[in-house]
């Protein structure tokens, strides 16, 4: 499922890229529909931001905008890493995790639950 290009159009953001980028979808788990937007709110971010910590949030942040839970802690929230080298291990809801490559930067999204036990439990 690895789909690449160059920039889309930013119809649905309302925003206009400032220069091209580059992007690759590595892994993904989600819905088509889903995907497209993950990669239209990450070029948004790349092309803003700066700082990585800058881009991770704004990506997060517009993809919970995008797709609200309900607020209950059982439904679980979305997560979001960039960065140019790190390894992961991370846990996620079925068809709710996205790997991509946006120009030299990856980005990992997913929805996870927060965990159902308790610290100390045994």
């Amino acid at each position: 499922m690895a789909h690449q290009g160059v920039d889309e159009p930013q119809e649905q953001t309302g925003y206009q890229l400032q220069k091209q980028h580059y992007y690759k979808i590595i892994t993904s788990y989600m819905p088509e529909s889903f995907e497209q937007d993950a990669v239209q709110i990450a070029l948004v971010a790349v092309d803003k931001y700066r700082q990585l910590k800058d881009i991770a949030f704004y990506i997060k942040h517009e993809y919970d905008k995008k797709y609200p839970g309900s607020g209950k802690a059982t439904e679980g929230v979305y997560h979001c890493i960039v960065g140019k080298s790190f390894a992961s291990a991370v846990s996620h809801e079925t068809r709710q995790f996205i790997h991509m490559k946006v120009d030299t930067y990856h980005v990992i999204l997913w929805k996870s639950k927060d965990t159902p036990f308790t610290a100390g439990a045994e």
